[in-house]
């Protein structure tokens, strides 16, 4: 090839670059295919209402759609790339902090981001203090757990990752036995599937039964059990990367008009994080609702 085709491709390339956004997903979880199922071929700009094609949770699939709505109506009418990396802790976020990374296709707890705020811009909060709930979910032929109630709470023994810190507080919040375990979301699980543990705090599905299919193995969650995880969720922009300020401007804008528009808890809603079906049920953590005044 000569070098005239070599820096033709090169400025080819920088164009293409300049033409998007590109946003950071886990690609240690099957977000891409799910995502691309639910869109059906479809411009995530167009979703209006969302609808779920499986069981269990899609939060991270409303959040791709809902930030690249939001970029739009604030401006920023470049398209979207999602580019997979591997899983991420908080405390490893290095190349968003360095401003190798624009953004994240995800929102993140307030807590996390406390000591980066030097290095990220934190948009308005999307999912509110108190309105992040998750039920005991156990391994549906677990018929013992599943009987629980809230007097045999000291009972159960439930898996939680202390770099979650929200998820943690909670739990620590209630008499449950807690088994400190760091590793992958998918290893959690499967201990509850072989009945090491007994739970695992998991947000609701959006099924009608509530029950969550991963690996071909079924999870359901305790009945009439829930907890609040104490902390509210967010988007964050590297304040290092070149186009931080703008696409954070663009991100800001266009989550005001998306609430206005009601369509940020009717994704949730109809995604199921936001579970009617749940409402009434009791929270074993009531002491960690804020009442405003």
């Amino acid at each position: 090839m000569s070098k005239l085709c070599v820096l033709l491709l090169l400025i080819s390339c920088g164009l293409q670059a300049a033409n998007e956004v590109v946003v950071d997903i886990l690609k240690s979880e099957n977000f891409t295919s799910r995502y691309n199922e639910i869109l059906n071929g479809r411009s995530a700009l167009a979703v209006e209402e969302f609808t779920p094609l499986s069981a269990g949770s899609h939060l991270e699939i409303v959040e791709m759609i809902l930030l690249q709505q939001a970029l739009y109506l604030g401006g920023e009418t470049r398209p979207v790339k999602f580019k997979g990396t591997e899983s991420h802790n908080l405390n490893e976020y290095t190349d968003l902090i360095s401003g190798d990374v624009l953004t994240l296709g995800r929102t993140l707890w307030f807590e996390d981001t406390i000591d980066f705020l030097g290095s990220l811009y934190v948009s308005e909060a999307v999912i509110p203090y108190g309105q992040y709930e998750a039920g005991f979910y156990v391994a549906k032929d677990n018929l013992a757990a599943q009987s629980m109630t809230i007097a045999d709470l000291h009972k159960l023994k439930v898996v939680a990752n202390p770099r979650w810190k929200a998820d943690w507080r909670a739990l620590k919040s209630t008499p449950v036995i807690i088994n400190n375990f760091i590793g992958p979301w998918e290893n959690m699980l499967a201990m509850v599937d072989a009945k090491i543990v007994d739970a695992m705090l998991v947000n609701f599905s959006v099924s009608p039964d509530l029950i969550l299919r991963f690996s071909g193995k079924e999870f359901v969650p305790i009945p009439n059990l829930k907890v609040m995880l104490p902390d509210s969720r967010h988007f964050v922009v590297s304040k290092q990367h070149p186009e931080g300020k703008v696409i954070f401007e663009a991100l800001e804008k266009g989550l005001v008009e998306l609430n206005k528009q009601g369509k940020i808890e009717r994704f949730y809603q109809q995604a199921g994080f936001i579970n009617s079906q749940v409402k009434e049920w009791q929270l074993v953590n009531q002491a960690m609702v804020v009442v405003d005044d």
